[in-house]
């Protein structure tokens, strides 16, 4: 079983202490030494801003391109098959390239597509604040990874 983090949707309640987020110059930092690790270039990251919950860059290769996400709160980091459109929830997770190694040296966690597809219902969810727990409840998202990375307002 999962245990999802406090934190994991984005949101935190009025009397509740925020949550530090995740600084999104680590993340283009690490995501520049992947790169140079596997000779590809780094596209702009698109930051989390009100909504999505998460930062997103695109990193190519010759005949290769993938699209790595960042959690705003939480040190993970999760890979999708195509590029989020805006109010799409992500449902093409992809399992970490083996060179994805590197980010772990940067203090992020790798996220496996199983996790990420793990239906909510199977994972426990007792350490999200109640705020969260509300905004489940409304949204509804059937698996950890619609949890985690959402454009929910």
């Amino acid at each position: 079983m999962i245990r999802v983090a406090r934190g994991a949707t984005g949101f935190w309640g009025q009397g509740d202490d925020p949550l530090p987020q995740v600084d999104v110059g680590a993340f283009k930092s690490a995501c520049h030494a992947v790169a140079r690790s596997i000779r590809a270039t780094v596209g702009d990251v698109t930051p989390a801003g009100v909504t999505p919950s998460f930062h997103t860059v695109l990193i190519t290769a010759p005949g290769i391109r993938w699209t790595v996400l960042s959690h705003e709160l939480l040190p993970v980091v999760a890979f999708v098959a195509s590029p989020p459109r805006a109010g799409a929830p992500l449902a093409d997770f992809i399992s970490p390239p083996a060179w994805a190694d590197a980010f772990e040296l940067s203090g992020f966690r790798l996220l496996d597509v199983g996790e990420l597809d793990m239906p909510l219902a199977s994972a426990d969810t007792s350490e999200l604040a109640e705020a969260e727990l509300e905004q489940m409840r409304y949204w509804r998202p059937s698996t950890v990874g619609e949890l985690m990375f959402n454009w929910w307002d």
